[in-house]
């Protein structure tokens, strides 16, 4: 996986081209043929170089399309804004002349042409998850920021090349060649969903579930030998626990991309891809434990939402938004897998994940928006704002998260035991995903309903289509449990707060707050409250307590007296009924494990 050269900017030799089999050949036309390649003629400019020839064409006219999205991170980004010196050649090297029919879409005349050529450069200046980035020693982008589709022909195999710098190396979720700077893909949404790291970095290999996997982690020397066998170990306990659901492994090859760095825009934390995912970890001191829960989410979504998707994302539409009302499945499902995950693997304890399941039906009953807007609705809304702020909204993440366990536990009952959560899972990838096709609400509904024994119209429509408050204590109750609520006071000091390599920084101070009156401003870093690290808890069990706290303030130590305000808090914990009978502890144990 880990590829390299030694020339310098040294051009591929004749490519390896494959058949696309995209459209049906006319009669005496061979198969239209898409090839690519990525130059770094300049690292420092920060721009690549991209040329796409496209042969076999026989038709009038051809569009070429750059999407405007990624998919998985639900905002427009237009990426055709990023590009330069756009240029359309025919076979005789002589430029094209073409129109643009809509914002990202360029149409070139092609009638009695068989192969033209795109030359553009690609302005590479924002690391994070859906956006490209190009410096002197490293390079970063996905393939739907550089890839232009030839509308019509996205079936079939697609070549890319590469030329780099002499000392760069590669790590793409492409298909490798017998040529260490030459990949293919099946087809055009395999290419577009494949990320690329060049440059300098460090790779691990390791093997799980039989399958080769790739750790990679930027920039080089971010994490010893010690931290990415630790880390190694945990994905590799996720991979198994998984793959045992659906009973294999949907990929040849999974990598794991870790950028050590902030993100330089909103698109921060982690996305999945069809075999790899990439992550915004923020600072080299983050550990593997820290990060395995990131792994639990985004490795799930190999199946959940990059195979098994809703219909209205299926085929995907690069060139605008795709509004489904499923998204509490997509996402929320995998917020549940993703803390079932580290159960089943053994790496979170019982508690841990109640906590877990608690503090997702928290984020729901005390969001006033649950009121107003259903699960559906905020799947749906999701383009109004996925990653900065609406005025009046609520996640699909955490109340998928809930839905999911609530009809975990549901169908479980409802079957005795015949059937779970697991089941529908594998029902939508052999029903849906491994006939080629998306799930409609509809059949979604059906799936729960044929393997719970009885119709769930009623309680979709009351829970996910609308906003009723879930009987959390019935369905727990099951497994022999029940949902307490308890206010307390928990302290605060009036500071936002922003966690950076070197501690946590004050980005916000509330001008009436006890910070404020104590002089903490702007740009400090917070260090210990009474001696104690302010990261292991800051103040919240300190309320209307008089302490010492010391910041660092232009590199040096400074102490501050303040006493801590306090706000109520309702705390929700998940805990035993009244003597749980062996029929509740038998369906606590087929549902978390013994």
């Amino acid at each position: 996986m880990l590829r390299s050269r030694s020339c310098r900017l040294a051009t591929v030799a004749a490519a390896l081209v494959l058949p696309l089999v995209a459209l049906p050949a006319q009669r005496g036309h061979a198969p239209f043929r898409s090839t690519y390649t990525v130059s770094v003629p300049d690292p420092a400019a920060s721009r690549f170089h991209v040329t796409a020839e496209f042969t076999n064409i026989a038709q009038p006219t051809l569009d070429l399309a750059l999407p405007t999205w990624t998919p998985g991170w639900y905002t427009v980004e237009n990426y055709a804004k990023n590009i330069l010196r756009l240029r359309i050649v025919g076979p005789d090297g002589a430029t094209l002349g073409h129109t643009m029919p809509r914002k990202a879409t360029w149409r070139v005349r092609t009638a009695g042409l068989s192969r033209i050529t795109v030359e553009f450069e690609y302005l590479a200046t924002v690391l994070s998850l859906n956006t490209a980035k190009l410096t002197r020693d490293m390079g970063f982008f996905t393939g739907t920021e550089l890839f232009l589709e030839p509308v019509g022909h996205r079936a079939g195999p697609i070549t890319v090349h590469f030329q780099l710098p002499a000392d760069w190396k590669i790590a793409a979720a492409l298909r490798e060649t017998s040529d260490p700077m030459t990949y293919t893909a099946a087809d055009y949404d395999e290419l577009v969903d494949a990320p690329v790291q060049l440059g300098h970095f460090d790779v691990t290999r390791f093997e799980a579930g039989g399958k080769p996997h790739y750790f990679v982690a930027q920039p080089a020397g971010s994490w010893d030998a010690t931290k990415t066998a630790r880390f190694t170990d945990l994905i590799a306990k996720i991979v198994r626990t998984d793959s045992a659901i659906f009973g294999s492994l949907p990929y040849d090859k999974y990598l794991y991309f870790y950028h050590f760095a902030r993100p330089e825009s909103n698109a921060g934390g982690a996305l999945e891809h069809l075999n790899s995912h990439v992550t915004m970890a923020a600072s080299p001191a983050t550990t593997p434990e820290q990060l395995i829960g990131t792994v639990a989410h985004e490795y799930f979504h190999l199946w959940n939402v990059k195979r098994i998707r809703p219909v209205e994302m299926w085929p995907y539409d690069y060139s605008r938004e795709q509004e489904t009302p499923q998204l509490w499945v997509s996402e929320g499902f995998t917020n549940y897998y993703g803390s079932l995950s580290e159960l089943r693997a053994g790496i979170n304890p019982r508690a841990t994940f109640l906590t877990d399941y608690a503090g997702a039906i928290r984020a729901i009953e005390e969001n006033e928006a649950r009121k107003y807007i259903s699960p559906a609705e905020a799947s749906s809304s999701t383009w109004l704002g996925y990653d900065t702020p609406v005025a009046f909204g609520i996640s699909y993440y955490p109340w998928g998260q809930v839905l999911g366990g609530l009809l975990d536990l549901s169908v479980r009952h409802d079957s005795r035991g015949k059937s779970g959560l697991d089941d529908v899972m594998r029902a939508l990838w052999r029903e849906h995903y491994l006939k080629g096709r998306g799930f409609a609400a509809p059949e979604f509904e059906a799936i729960v309903s044929r393997l719970a024994g009885r119709s769930y119209a009623d309680f979709f429509q009351r829970y996910v289509w609308g906003t009723q408050i879930a009987p959390y204590d019935t369905i727990l109750g099951y497994a022999g449990y029940r949902l307490e609520r308890a206010s307390q006071a928990v302290g605060l000091i009036g500071v936002q707060t922003d966690f950076l390599a070197d501690g946590v920084k004050v980005t916000a101070v509330t001008p009436d707050g006890a910070a404020a009156a104590a002089g903490v401003q702007v740009g400090d870093i917070l260090v210990s409250v009474d001696g104690r690290p302010w990261a292991q808890g800051g103040v919240r069990d300190k309320p209307g307590a008089a302490v010492t706290l010391v910041v660092q303030r232009a590199g040096a130590p400074m102490s501050l007296k303040l006493t801590v305000g306090s706000r109520s808090d309702v705390q929700y914990r998940i805990v035993d009924v009244a003597s749980p009978t062996p029929a509740q502890l038998a369906a606590r144990d087929a549902w978390l494990g013994k």
